[in-house]
Order: C-alpha cells, then sequence, then structure tokens
C-alpha cells in the first residue's frame, strides 16, 4: 500500500504551475513588498524625500575650453528650392514654363476609377496587338473568299457549258469550310456522274502559321506547302451498265518536283504504279503507271492530244502539279473491304493544279478542257489486252493477300504481346510469394538462362556468317576457274 502511494505522482507539473498562478493572482491585491523599516502602521510604505540633484562645477579652465572648441556661429542655411519650382521660373517675357505639368504622368478619372495610361505600357501593347492580329485575319480570309470567288467566276461559263446543275445550292456556288477551306460541286454530264472542286488556300488569317510557312520554305527548299492548291476530281460512269476488270489500272502524269507527295497521299499511286519515263514529255514530267502500254496508247492518241497540250501551253505548265486516272482505292482499304474486287466500282480522274493569281486565273483552262476530252474518248483511246487485264487481276491478288498477311502478323503479336503481359503478371506473383533467398536464386536461375539463349544467337549467327562467307569464297573460285578455262580455250 506505501509503495503504492509511494511511486504515484499526486499532481501533474501543469496542474502545480496553475495552482501557483491562481495563489499569487488572488493575493497580489493585498501583498506589498517592502521592507519593515519603511512600513506605516497600516502597512502602507511611508514616501521618502527626493534627492536633489547635485549642480556642476566649472572652473575658469574649462570655460577657456569650451570657448576654443565651440565653432562660430555659422551662416543661416539656404532651404532646399524643390525641382519643379527651380524649373518654374519665369522668363525674360515674364511667361512660366510648364514643365511641372510635362513631367507629371498625366491621369483621368470617371466618377470612381481613376486610369493611368502611364503604368499600362503592356496593357496598351497587348491591345494593339490584339487588334492588329484581328485586322490582318479579318483581311486575311477575305483574300481567301476574294480568290475563290474570282477562279468560280471565271471558270462557271465552261462548267455550265459541261454540267447542266452547277453549285451547292448557294448563291455563290460554293461553300466555306472555315477561312482556309472551300468546295464546289457540278453534275449532270454524259460519262461524268459528278465534279468535285476542292480549294485547298493558305491559312492567311493565322499569323503565325503564315510565318512558320515563309520559315520552312526558306529552310526546306523541297516542301510545297507554301502555295493555294486547287483539286478537281471527275468520278466516272460505266461505258456500259458496270465497269469492267481492265478499268482498274492506275495512270499517273505527274511533276517531278510533287512525286514525292503524290506517293504519300495515294496508296493506288504507291502501291501499284512505276516511274516511267519517255522523251517526248518535258523533262519535268514523268509517268506513274502500271503498264507501258498504257502510256503509249495515250502519248499517240491524237483525239487526246495530250503531246500537243504540253507542248503548246507551256503557261499552263507553271500550275501542273498531278493528273491521276484511277480505278482503285486512293486510301489503303480496310480488313473488310479486302480482298480487291477485280471490277472497280468507280474510277476518278484527279487533276491537282496550283492556284495562279487573279491575273492569271484561266492559264490552267487547257488542262480542265483536257480532262473533259479525257472523260469522253478514255473507252476508245486506251483498249487493254488479255493479257494485260489478267496481270492487273492477278497483282490486285496478291496485294490482298500480302494485306491480309500483314494484318494476320499483326494480331498474333498483338497476342504474343498479350500472353507475355500475362506470364509477366503471374511471375510477379509468384516472387511476391517467395523468400528473399528463394528470389535470388529464381533471378540467378533467369539470369543463366538468358545468357545462354544470348550465346546460342551469337553461335547461330557466326556459323551463317560463316556458311555465307564460304558461300562467297567457292562463288568466286568458280568464276577465277571459269574466266582460266575461257583464258585456256582462247590460247589454243
Amino acid at each position: 500500500m506505501l509503495n503504492h502511494f509511494r511511486w504515484k505522482p499526486f499532481a501533474r507539473p501543469l496542474q502545480v504551475w496553475l495552482l501557483l498562478w491562481l495563489v499569487i493572482s488572488l493575493n497580489s491585491g493585498h501583498l506589498v513588498f517592502a521592507s519593515s523599516d519603511h512600513l506605516s502602521k497600516d502597512g502602507v510604505p511611508e514616501p521618502q524625500a527626493a534627492t536633489p540633484p547635485t549642480p556642476h562645477t566649472f572652473d575658469s579652465s574649462d570655460e577657456t575650453e569650451m570657448e576654443e572648441d565651440v565653432p562660430a556661429d555659422p551662416a543661416p542655411a539656404t532651404p532646399p528650392t524643390p525641382f519643379l519650382q527651380s524649373k518654374l521660373q519665369p522668363d525674360a517675357d515674364g511667361a512660366t514654363h510648364h514643365l511641372g505639368r510635362l513631367l507629371v504622368p498625366p491621369e483621368y478619372r470617371f466618377k470612381r476609377f481613376v486610369i493611368r495610361p502611364a503604368q499600362l505600357k503592356l496593357e496598351g501593347f497587348l491591345v494593339v496587338a490584339l487588334i492588329a492580329y484581328t485586322l490582318a485575319s479579318y483581311r486575311g480570309k477575305s483574300n481567301n473568299e476574294r480568290t475563290v470567288a474570282h477562279w468560280w467566276d471565271s471558270h462557271s461559263d465552261l462548267l455550265r457549258k459541261q454540267f447542266s446543275q452547277v453549285g451547292v445550292g448557294s448563291t455563290k456556288g460554293y461553300v466555306a469550310d472555315g477561312p482556309a477551306l472551300f468546295y464546289g460541286y457540278a453534275t449532270g454530264r454524259r460519262g461524268c456522274e459528278a465534279l468535285n472542286v476542292r480549294f485547298g488556300l493558305r491559312p492567311r488569317q493565322d499569323l503565325p502559321f503564315m510565318i512558320y510557312e515563309e520559315l520552312r520554305a526558306a529552310i526546306d527548299f523541297t516542301w510545297t506547302g507554301r502555295s493555294d492548291r486547287l483539286e478537281l476530281v471527275w468520278t466516272l460512269t460505266p461505258h456500259n451498265r458496270s465497269h469492267e476488270a481492265k478499268d482498274s489500272f492506275v495512270w499517273a502524269l505527274v511533276e517531278k518536283r510533287v512525286m514525292n507527295v503524290v506517293r504519300e497521299d495515294r496508296w493506288d499511286v504507291r502501291t501499284f504504279t512505276e516511274v516511267k519515263e519517255s522523251n517526248q514529255l518535258p523533262s519535268r514530267l514523268v509517268f506513274m503507271s502500271e503498264s507501258g502500254e498504257i502510256n503509249e496508247q495515250i502519248i499517240k492518241s491524237k483525239e487526246l492530244g495530250l503531246l500537243q497540250l504540253l507542248q503548246n501551253n507551256p503557261s499552263s505548265l507553271e500550275w501542273f502539279d498531278s493528273l491521276v486516272l484511277s480505278g482503285t482505292s486512293q486510301q489503303e482499304p480496310l480488313l473488310s473491304e479486302l480482298p480487291l474486287p477485280a471490277v472497280p466500282a468507280s474510277r476518278t480522274i484527279t487533276l491537282r493544279l496550283r492556284l495562279p493569281p487573279d491575273s492569271r486565273t484561266l492559264d490552267p483552262l487547257p488542262l480542265i478542257e483536257f480532262c473533259f476530252n479525257l472523260i469522253d474518248s478514255l473507252d476508245q483511246v486506251i483498249n487493254m489486252t488479255s493479257i494485260s487485264t489478267s496481270k492487273l487481276t492477278k497483282k490486285r491478288a496478291e496485294i490482298s493477300n500480302l494485306l491480309l498477311e500483314e494484318e494476320k502478323k499483326f494480331k498474333e503479336r498483338e497476342k504474343e504481346e498479350e500472353r507475355r503481359k500475362l506470364a509477366k503478371v503471374a511471375q510477379d506473383q509468384k516472387l511476391a510469394k517467395m523468400s528473399p533467398a528463394e528470389q535470388r536464386k529464381f533471378n540467378e536461375r533467369e539470369r543463366k538462362r538468358n545468357a545462354a539463349k544470348m550465346g546460342k544467337t551469337s553461335v547461330k549467327r557466326n556459323r551463317l556468317s560463316g556458311r555465307k562467307s564460304i558461300s562467297i569464297v567457292l562463288a568466286e573460285y568458280a568464276k577465277s576457274d571459269t574466266i582460266l578455262q575461257s583464258t585456256v580455250e582462247r590460247t589454243q
């Protein structure tokens, strides 16, 4: 019992401090700390008399030292003159300069608002830049619309002559899909289902992008994006009830400068055609065709007049990019669209031009007229033989098989990747259940296994390279032996 009270604390330190503070605060009004000598009968200390200050004593030597140390009375100081008051002195005529008003920045008050333009330099610059950007954007958009309207008005007579319906229902005859993209449409002609016109102009409403185009054109000389583009696509109707297998060929006349661009944009040109040059063409133009037979038929045809067009219209060739006649899909087909049909569903003629300025809008007109002539005489000019037609069908079957195989390999790679992920997850779960020693042993086994695989791969590669080197040596030996035998025969 005693031990229990001996080791048990009676109060915490915080409680002790609170208790002391309470005692002192209660007795502070009645306690006066003073000695018993100064206490009166009532317990209040008696007042004590103040000690007078001791005056300083000076002798004659002190006065002499003070007179020597203290300087004479200085002249009265001139009060400082404010800067503005010093500048605002009247001149000879008595006029006062208002320099003070000029030095103080102006401010404008409107009820409770105070505007100080001197403190809004950055905001003013941003407002001016915003106004300039807005005006430039509006001007660029207006220039694009004016260019399209001028081209459409210049070619409206030709379009109305060829088609029964021109325009898309609007009064302008074309529609805008943004400030730099415009579309036109015409239909109602023999041999042609429809004509789609696409204007791809420079984004003149976008100043940063225009600056980017100028900088890229100065660095990349092969870049062809800094110009207005015009694309006309004629969708042809079949000569009979439907197209035939011979109509699936791809033929193109391309300028060398944009040959890579055409390959990148069109899957049919990239996949099926080969570059074929001709002495009868201008040096900057090439054929991209599946068969040289088609090139010869188009060049020699007097009804089309392709050579006469190229020789007599150099101004038209300045704006020419490409002319593509295709019976195959322009974009790579989807898996659901495979295999490629032997008989095309549609045929198109695509003419791409650089849009000339307003003063030379009619320069490419002979090229457009040639396309209309090509529509009318295409079936009479191009006569594919049965051998050429079978080659077209065979090549499309091969391309379809290649696409299907690639799709199959892609799916297999996806499945293999999924299996690897599942195996990795299972391996991680297995490692998490192991002890540290078992994990080290497992990692060591995996490291040795990977090293053994790498060793086998390197040995296999060395063997293959050795076989290749031996085959090369044998081939060279056989070649030298043949040369030696021929030399011996000649000497005999």
